[in-house]
């Protein structure tokens, strides 16, 4: 068998290119190590500690700190005060979520939060 490595799909051998991604298929021993590789970055990061490196005021704002973390190769992880049984509550006492990094990267992500923050002070916060 073989495998699309973006959406997973399982392909007969002759087949050679996925039909909905339209990317070259990998055969089922690769697709298995990615898949090992995966499940160990998983576990390494379910034991790593996650530090905030900045107070999001929305999900617009995470997601643009977020995606410039990303850019530079960090591990993100974005944690919301959302919660549905108390309303939004603590949203408005805490700001919308945190953008966390692992403890090890986060002298590096906060300076790059900061350029962030300067090179746009207008839009931080809106």
């Amino acid at each position: 068998m073989k495998y699309c490595p973006e959406c997973e799909a399982e392909y007969r051998e002759e087949i050679e290119e996925c039909a909905d991604c339209q990317i070259p298929l990998i055969s089922a021993d690769e697709y298995q190590r990615r898949v090992e590789q995966e499940e160990a970055e998983r576990e390494r990061l379910a034991k790593e500690a996650f530090v905030p490196v900045k107070v999001a005021e929305n999900a617009f704002e995470a997601d643009r700190f977020r995606a410039a973390l990303e850019q530079e190769g960090f591990t993100v992880l974005i944690r919301t005060f959302h919660d549905t049984a108390y309303d939004g509550i603590y949203e408005a006492q805490k700001g919308w979520g945190y953008v966390e990094v692992p403890m090890n990267d986060q002298e590096r992500a906060e300076r790059i939060v900061k350029d962030l923050e300067q090179a746009f002070p207008d839009e931080v916060g809106e």
